[in-house]
């Protein structure tokens, strides 16, 4: 007798196999016959590769699930929603479709897989629960399907989606949906192995909505999908299944935003904008797999938590992930529009005024929103640091009675400080005392409010003071998030030219903070050398000091230096003398930089 787990482990294990084994005789069959996808301009991919992956993916999935799933009518259900979806992106893979045809077709698979019994259930409002589970299994499909934008990605993603529903059975006990799950993890897997960067196949159409499909239908088949309440029932989907989702919507707004049709492709996916900036194929998908796992790990963590706290950490995400889109959206990838003529300025209608005053402050509408975010939860955090995690029925009451005063206050401190008026890519010294003269004021007005209204009766001095501590640290952190980005690509890539600054001094410094903040720097600074032995070893904004002048002639060997800066406001003669013969003798070119200008020597 073979136990659940051995069943489920072999269960995957048929599902790998399979798709591993089909995957290449797809691949041959679809090279033979034509069916191969031909570089465009409105897509990423500039190799001819063979399509119809999704063919092997639903033969794996299909064979492996009436092997080894008990067959019921959510199986059933299952079965023929996967089947209808799959045919449906085989046709739009052989014969494109139009959106709308294609929008259909989901919308009737969707009703086709609500009548197995497959929904959200909302006690309260069961009429919703029909179109809202519709929506949910169209919205994760659009998703998968925009998601396939990469090699490997949609694939990788949908593995790591799958592991963490059948992670979610096993917390529950329920074996069906950990079977469900290791077979679409298993599938994903197989097809990986032929699909990592460089692809050799594509999943196309069919096999992304039928992933898409699986996924949002295990994703609602867990105990939680009979809470009552409705950000319970989403809350792990969506965790489970943000990537996918995540760059469904930021797509959506970006479009939308640029006067882009939202339904045509293009290449302003998250995926390809992480690419533009400087990483790898390889190193993107990589990094959207990482960000998939942290977010996967905090749907098990919400589980654990209770409702309030689960919410906190929930709009924590959403936070985050917003932060994310507002770095993703400076990469343009839209053509540029020819500026409208002052003729065409003047007959424009009040509307499109209105609308274009809109857009170009969408940035501030979106930092507004993630600070609401982040007092939000921080809000709720500092409870739970106050009381060790346990916010009793009297402590959540005091929370909900509180917020919007501490919201209203501390929004409009920022505001009157002028935190909605920064760029946060430059964020100095006096933006850092703003945001801490404008946290301080909140927390203390919301404090003589509190005091004023109730007395402080109920509520802890302690919390106010953890509040103020933390919001210090979220609302400075999410004006630096911008930098340290692009510090992390700047990093992860390596790319430019390699330079050494000779002065590790303030000349020195301010030298390697415009280099740092240029966008696209053709350098890449390596180091300092300085003769100040008490500055030799230590690191200004993250780099070295190498040594002192004389290392130079070793460091222009070992890092293969292509230009040597001298900062300095007075740099002596022999100095400069040395540098020279050095320079010469490798045949790397010298300036001196003097407040802020290169000078050719």
């Amino acid at each position: 007798m073979m136990g659940p787990l051995t069943i489920t482990g072999s269960a995957g294990l048929t599902a790998f196999v399979l798709s591993c084994v089909l995957t290449p005789v797809v691949r041959r069959l679809a090279v033979r016959y034509g069916w191969v996808a031909k570089p465009v301009d409105d897509r990423w991919g500039r190799r001819v590769v063979a399509r119809l992956g999704g063919v092997a993916m639903f033969l794996g999935f299909l064979i492996a699930t009436l092997l080894w799933v008990k067959v019921d009518q959510v199986i059933v259900g299952l079965v023929i929603g996967s089947t209808a979806v799959f045919l449906l992106g085989l046709v739009d893979d052989v014969r494109r479709m139009p959106p709308y045809t294609k929008l259909a077709g989901q919308l009737l698979v969707g009703c086709l897989v609500v009548m197995s019994g497959i929904h959200i259930d909302l006690i309260p409002w069961p009429w919703l629960s029909i179109p809202l589970s519709i929506l949910w299994f169209v919205l994760v499909m659009n998703a998968f399907n925009l998601l396939d934008n990469m090699d490997g990605l949609a694939a990788g993603v949908g593995a790591i989606g799958a592991g963490f529903c059948a992670l979610h059975g096993i917390l529950a006990g329920q074996g069906t949906i950990v079977m469900l799950a290791s077979i679409i993890c298993g599938t994903c897997l197989g097809f990986l192995c032929f699909n990592f960067p460089p692809a050799q196949i594509f999943m196309g159409d069919s096999g992304s909505h039928l992933l898409g499909l699986s996924l949002s239908i295990l994703a609602l088949m867990g105990s939680w999908r009979h809470s009552t309440e409705l950000l319970s029932v989403l809350a792990i989907p969506t965790l489970v299944l943000a990537v996918p989702i995540f760059d469904t919507c930021f797509v959506t707004i970006q479009r939308l935003v640029h006067r882009q049709h939202p339904f045509t492709g293009g290449t302003d996916h998250v995926s390809h904008r992480l690419a533009i900036l400087g990483l790898s194929v390889r190193q993107t998908v990589v990094a959207l797999y990482g960000i998939s796992v942290c977010l996967g790990l905090l749907s098990v963590v919400s589980v654990m938590l209770k409702p309030l706290p689960a919410i906190a950490m929930w709009l924590s995400v959403v936070t985050g992930l917003v932060l994310f889109g507002l770095y993703l959206a400076k990469v343009n990838v839209y053509r540029l529009e020819s500026a409208p003529s002052a003729d065409d300025a003047v007959q424009a209608s009040p509307t499109a005024t209105r609308i274009e005053t809109m857009l170009l402050h969408k940035r501030r509408l979106l930092e507004l929103l993630v600070d609401f975010g982040l007092i939000s939860s921080v809000y709720v955090f500092a409870y739970l640091l106050r009381f060790e995690g346990i916010l009793s029925g009297e402590l959540q009451q005091l929370i909900v009675q509180s917020l919007p005063i501490v919201l209203a206050i501390k929004l409009v401190c920022f505001a009157a400080n002028g935190l909605y008026r920064g760029v946060w890519r430059y964020l100095g010294l006096t933006d850092l005392v703003a945001i801490f003269k404008a946290v301080t004021a909140g927390s203390c007005l919301s404090a003589l409010v509190l005091l004023y209204v109730w007395r402080f009766q109920g509520y802890s001095r302690a919390v106010l003071i953890i509040d103020w501590m933390l919001t210090l640290l979220a609302i400075s952190g999410a004006r630096v998030v911008e930098r340290l980005l692009d510090e992390w690509i700047s990093g992860v890539t390596g790319e430019g030219a390699p330079v050494v600054i000779i002065g590790a001094g303030d000349t020195g410094a301010r030298t390697l903070r415009l280099l740092k903040e240029e966008k696209h720097a053709p350098w890449r600074v390596v180091g300092f050398l300085d003769d100040d032995l008490r500055k030799q070893g230590n690191r200004i904004y993250g780099t070295p000091v190498l040594g002192g002048r004389g290392r130079l002639p070793h460091v222009l060997q070992e890092y293969q230096i292509h230009e040597v800066l001298i900062a300095m406001s007075d740099p002596p003669g022999e100095l400069l003398q040395y540098v020279q013969q050095c320079c010469a003798s490798h045949g790397v070119p010298w300036k001196v930089v003097r407040v802020g200008v290169m000078q050719h020597a």
